[in-house]
C-alpha cells in the first residue's frame, strides 16, 4: 500500500508572506503584553493562592483573553519558521522590543523616556539592516 501524494499548500495572501507572519506575531505578543499587564492590574488587591506567583490574576478576563492572544502568536511563530531561518525569524520578532513600549504607552498611559525611546530607534535600525538584505534576495529568487 502506498502513501497518497501530499496536497498542494493552499496559497497564502500577499501580506500572509513569512514577513508578515512575522509582524503578525509580533502584533499578537504585543496585545496579548497589554492584555495580561490590564489583567494584573485588575487584581492586584485580590492575592489569591500563592500570592507571591502573581496568581490573582488568573481571576480577570484580561489575564485569560492575553492567553488566548499568546496561544494566536505561538502559532504564527511557529508558521514563521517553517518559512524562514530561525536567526532571521528571531532578529525580526525583536520588533516586540518596538511595539510593547509603544502599546503601553497608548493604551496604558505609560510614559516612555529619552533613553528608551533612543532604544527603539537602534531596535528599528538593527530591524531595516537584519531584514533589507534577506528580503533583496527573497525577491531575487
Amino acid at each position: 500500500m502506498t502513501n497518497p501524494a501530499p496536497s498542494p499548500s493552499p496559497t497564502v495572501p500577499g501580506w500572509l508572506n513569512s514577513y508578515g507572519v512575522v509582524w503578525l506575531g509580533a502584533v499578537c505578543v504585543t496585545v496579548a503584553e497589554i492584555f495580561l499587564k490590564r489583567g494584573a492590574m485588575a487584581t492586584a488587591i485580590n492575592h489569591g493562592f500563592l500570592p507571591g506567583f502573581g496568581t490573582s490574576a488568573l481571576a480577570s478576563g484580561w489575564t485569560w483573553v492575553g492567553i488566548l492572544v499568546y496561544i494566536a502568536s505561538f502559532g504564527c511563530w511557529l508558521q514563521a519558521l517553517r518559512r524562514m531561518p530561525l536567526h532571521l525569524a528571531f532578529s525580526l520578532m525583536s520588533v516586540v522590543q518596538v511595539l510593547v513600549p509603544l502599546g503601553s504607552w497608548w493604551f496604558l498611559g505609560e510614559t516612555i523616556g529619552l533613553y528608551r525611546w533612543c532604544g527603539i530607534a537602534l531596535v528599528l535600525a538593527g530591524i531595516v539592516v537584519i531584514a533589507a538584505p534577506a528580503m533583496r534576495a527573497e525577491e531575487q529568487l
